[in-house]
């Protein structure tokens, strides 16, 4: 196994255990965002690449591609501002306060996230069971692949 054929196979194990949304769900998530962004609110065309699905809890700190922890952003929103904040904070953040706390367009914005996530009805985090599943897979690859590397150094040494 080659280390692109290796890199290949840890990306075809996290699109079984974890695959991205198909079609026909990325249609649910603009039709219940209304083609907005669900940050600033700005309007989206779903034929030009502005518009994102961001992950409320990051990939990296375990966060899922399941519907409830996915929702619509602009690329602004997503790619330029919003960085490791947390979606709670960054919503904050956009939406102005007013003298009693929070203004009625940050809840409105928030109570469309959270009812997105009720509606979906699961966890945004990978199951204990599929961490372990996913943790046991790239340890397989992640060895596969070292062994390659190894390979192809004592082949350049050999040379």
């Amino acid at each position: 196994m080659t280390p692109s054929q290796a890199r290949n196979a840890i990306k075809k194990i996290k699109a079984i255990i974890d695959p991205k949304p198909s079609k026909a769900e990325k249609q649910q998530i603009w039709q219940h965002f209304e083609n907005q962004c669900a940050y600033c609110g700005c309007e989206l065309n779903p034929n030009e690449r502005q518009a994102h699905l961001d992950h409320l809890v990051a990939e990296s700190e375990g966060g899922s591609n399941r519907l409830c922890n996915l929702i619509l952003t602009c690329a602004v929103c997503n790619g330029d501002e919003k960085r490791e904040l947390d979606w709670q904070t960054f919503l904050r953040q956009k939406c102005q306060k007013d003298n009693m706390g929070e203004t009625q367009e940050y809840q409105q914005r928030y109570n469309k996230i959270t009812n997105w996530v009720t509606k979906q009805g699961s966890s945004a985090v990978l199951s204990n069971e599929q961490q372990v599943q996913l943790e046991s897979a790239f340890n397989k690859v992640d060895a596969l692949y070292s062994d390659v590397v190894e390979q192809l150094r004592n082949q350049q040494k050999s040379n």
